[in-house]
Formats: C-alpha cells, sequence, structure tokens
C-alpha cells in the first residue's frame, strides 16, 4: 500500500458518521470573570480571581484543586448560595444577579 493510500485509510477511519445526532452545545452555566473577595477583619481575601467556566449540556465536569483554592466559592456561587464580588454568571442563558 502506498503513503497515500495509508494516509487516506487512516482518515477514513476517523471521519464522522453521518447518522449519529450531533452533539448539543447548549451552555448550561456560564461564569465570565468572576472574582470572590472574603473580608477577614478589615483585609480583603481572595478566594476567585478571573474565573472563567462553561459547562454545556451533557458535560460532566470534576472541579479539583489544593486545600482553599476556591473549589467550594466556586460551588457555591454556582448554585447561587453566594454572590460573586466581581464577574458575570450565566445559567440557562439567564444572567443571575
Amino acid at each position: 500500500m502506498g503513503n497515500n493510500q495509508q494516509q487516506q485509510a487512516e482518515e477514513d477511519e476517523y471521519e464522522d458518521e453521518s447518522d449519529e445526532e450531533p452533539e448539543s452545545n447548549n451552555e448550561v452555566i456560564k461564569i465570565v470573570n468572576v472574582h470572590k473577595t472574603y473580608l477577614l477583619g478589615i483585609e480583603g481575601v481572595p478566594a476567585l480571581r478571573g474565573v472563567n467556566v462553561t459547562i454545556n449540556e451533557g458535560e460532566f465536569i470534576t472541579i479539583l484543586g489544593t486545600s482553599g483554592g476556591g473549589k467550594t466559592t466556586l460551588l457555591n456561587i454556582i448554585g447561587t448560595i453566594d454572590k460573586p464580588s466581581k464577574g458575570d454568571i450565566y445559567i440557562c442563558g439567564l444572567r443571575i444577579k
């Protein structure tokens, strides 16, 4: 088999099937430039600094990080338990104030 034939066979192997339903790219959660600062006495302690996340319909995600890295703060903001100090939160296309 020639080099061009082998390359064509490899490309055919990964060709999209037209019978399959296309993946949905509907944004369920969109976090844009979110900051969260907690006041500890008179000092501000940043928990999130400029976080951007988009989660599309049908996606599963994992949030990993070190202790004190802002994982719970991010989840509280996504769940509307807490408000961001700065930035925008969209859930199913609606901006959360």
